[in-house]
């Protein structure tokens, strides 16, 4: 993983979401099957810093509430970032005892943002997820999702009734990258499978390489590179 992240001693704010409201989403599922898994780290931390220093009021819950499980791998010496070590500094403080997502009043956000890890094949494919996405897109809200996090929008729908990601062009976790870390098998469904078949044009980029996109106010990215350009053109489609 290439950490791409910099961290000026007076960072200068991005995109038109000063001081406006972010709501970061992650799993609660510590485990896939029989496979110990969580959120990746990155994947939350490195937006949380890009919103948070970018003047945001940041909130991260989770599908359940409390304690967010991480998979540990992220944190390994292989994928560890700066911005996991600037977490760590601050005692994962943040991604303890949070509030869980149908606690919250989701319209008093500007952002929702669904951060990826495998445990969020669990828990994100929901109906209940689905209905959160659903009424975000139907108020305006920017919908931002990395790796897995796009798991979330399996489930939600637009106006019409049809899949909201239907004709829009969305990056998520590649079929390459799912068999690189050799999970085909033990993911419900291939991610990138499922979103063209709910009629999504997935912009696929060289496996690991930093993807990000954004169709109006949906914003995808591909992988834990993508997780601070994701993170970036939240600020601006906000």
């Amino acid at each position: 993983v290439t950490d791409r992240t910099q961290h000026p001693a007076h960072p200068r704010p991005m995109g038109s979401c000063i001081a406006k409201k972010v709501l970061l989403v992650s799993t609660s599922a510590d485990t896939m099957g029989s496979h110990k898994t969580g959120a990746w780290s990155e994947e939350i931390t490195g937006p949380y810093y890009i919103f948070k220093d970018s003047g945001c009021e940041v909130t991260v819950c989770s599908i359940e509430g409390g304690d967010i499980p991480i998979d540990a791998g992220s944190l390994s010496d292989t994928f560890k970032t700066s911005n996991d070590t600037r977490m760590e500094a601050e005692g994962f403080g943040p991604l303890k005892s949070t509030a869980a997502l149908a606690s919250l009043d989701t319209s008093a956000y500007d952002i929702i943002f669904f951060a990826g890890g495998h445990g969020t094949c669990v828990d994100f494919p929901t109906e209940t997820v689905g209905t959160v996405v659903s009424k975000a897109a139907a108020e305006g809200k920017v919908v931002a999702a990395v790796c897995h996090g796009p798991m979330a929008l399996v489930k939600a729908v637009g106006a019409d009734g049809q899949p909201l990601v239907a004709g829009k062009t969305v990056a998520c976790f590649t079929d390459v990258e799912e068999g690189q870390v050799q999970l085909t098998n033990k993911v419900p469904f291939l991610l990138e499978q499922k979103m063209t078949q709910l009629g999504a044009k997935v912009n696929a980029a060289d496996p690991w390489s930093d993807n990000a996109v954004a169709d109006g106010k949906l914003v995808t990215g591909q992988n834990p590179q993508s997780s601070v350009t994701c993170a970036k053109l939240a600020l601006k489609a906000c």
